[in-house]
């Protein structure tokens, strides 16, 4: 009998922002749970903390962001979105397939770094010393 094919996601939630940390480690552990369930592996867990949201989700305009990416059998990403549609305190959920060889810490570096560059022309737009369009005016 032939090996069941194994894939690769990731997964980003966003947990209510009032959440104790010991309420977070229980969904994370049912995600766990799940993931073993479905022959897979945890990857990489990453907790962005709470952050901002771009419009408020019922009354709350903050969210604590968390990602996971793990490998798994067919039904694995169904059985997580289960539990997180069950759950009062996922707001919202988005799950995408990686390539095998996806490496989160990369990733997130180029994030962090594109979020800085962001945050400097931000300032640098407030100084005056930025124009506020892409391309200069002639």
């Amino acid at each position: 009998m032939s090996q069941p094919s194994s894939h690769v996601y990731e997964t980003l939630y966003i947990l209510k922002p009032g959440m104790t940390d010991s309420d977070a480690a229980a969904i994370h552990q049912k995600i766990d749970s799940v993931i073993t369930k479905f022959q897979g592996q945890l990857r990489h867990r990453d907790d962005w903390g709470v952050r901002e949201l771009a419009y408020p989700i019922e009354k709350d305009s903050n969210g604590r962001y968390c990602v996971a990416v793990y490998s798994g059998t067919g039904g694995v990403v169904e059985e997580i979105e289960r539990h997180f549609k069950i759950s009062d305190d996922v707001m919202r959920f988005l799950t995408t397939s990686v390539e095998q060889d996806y490496d989160y810490t990369k990733s997130k570096k180029q994030i962090t770094a594109s979020e800085e560059e962001v945050k400097r022309n931000r300032e640098l737009r407030k100084k005056g010393e930025l124009s506020g369009s892409r391309y200069p005016r002639e």
